[in-house]
């Protein structure tokens, strides 16, 4: 168990990790002290995040925390800068003829570990496929599946077919890295959401394009040997998306009807 306890030297007794614990893994003692119980613990790391006297004692977390003494996080970002931001990403399409290196897509990995989770379940797993071989195999595997299921509307296949005739790729867009997430469990595919959410928007501030990929998704869970023969994968496919350089600039973010919200006062 990575949460051990509580440096009873640093603690003073403030009580933040009792009130901010999902799990009620603080409680107090008969003499009004927090002590901590590990049943239960799903090691979310709230009670090392709000402790001010760093007084949490752990271990074996296969990361360091990230200290906000010397500034405050909400203020990092203005809501202006964030809303520009946000309207500029746009599912890219058209790329160029260029590997992203590895450093880069580490950076945008290393972003996606920090997503939520229900229940802070870490499942998750990454397959990426980089060389340009394997992912016309795989885009071909997918677009036969596509073409050969009665469920695709017709004309969406006769677009499909049109499309590989005329030598382009209608499912990887030719973006130079496709990545598949994936896990044995279920609950991971709203967790997939958030981290690939995570990882798009990381992969703007780089200059890297992106485009998340549903009709290869679903590919990829209806067909079982495309899935575990060509993508390599034996567990539950949660979400295809692709990374690379685009190969074209937006002069501006279209418009985009309200959500419809009814307020409960």
């Amino acid at each position: 168990m990575p949460i051990k306890g509580i440096d009873t030297e640093k603690c003073t007794n403030c009580q933040q990790c009792l009130q901010d614990c999902p799990s009620f893994n603080f409680r107090l003692s008969d003499d009004n002290q927090v002590v901590f119980f590990q049943v239960g613990c799903v090691q979310c790391g709230h009670c090392i995040a709000i402790c001010p006297e760093d007084a949490i004692l752990y271990e074996g977390m296969k990361d360091e925390p990230l200290s906000f003494e010397d500034v405050d996080p909400t203020s990092l970002i203005s809501y202006d800068t964030f809303l520009k931001f946000i309207r500029g990403k746009r599912s890219i399409r058209q790329y160029k003829k260029k590997k992203i290196p590895n450093e880069i897509i580490d950076k945008i990995m290393y972003v996606m570990r920090y997503a939520p989770t229900g229940g802070n379940i870490r499942g998750l797993r990454c397959n990426i496929i980089s060389d340009d071989e394997q992912i016309k195999a795989l885009s071909e595997a997918v677009l036969d599946t596509l073409i050969g299921n009665p469920a695709i509307p017709e004309n969406y296949s006769l677009m499909l077919k049109r499309k590989r005739k005329q030598g382009l790729d209608p499912i990887f867009y030719g973006a130079s890295h496709v990545m598949i997430f994936h896990s044995p469990n279920p609950m991971d595919l709203v967790n997939s959401v958030i981290a690939i959410t995570h990882g798009l928007l990381s992969a703007q501030t780089l200059g890297i394009g992106s485009c998340w990929l549903y009709l290869a998704q679903r590919a990829l869970i209806d067909n079982k040997d495309l899935r575990k023969n060509v993508a390599k994968i034996n567990g539950r496919v949660h979400g295809v998306f692709v990374l690379g350089y685009p190969a074209v600039k937006y002069a501006r973010g279209p418009p985009r009807p309200k959500i419809r919200t009814k307020k409960l006062n």
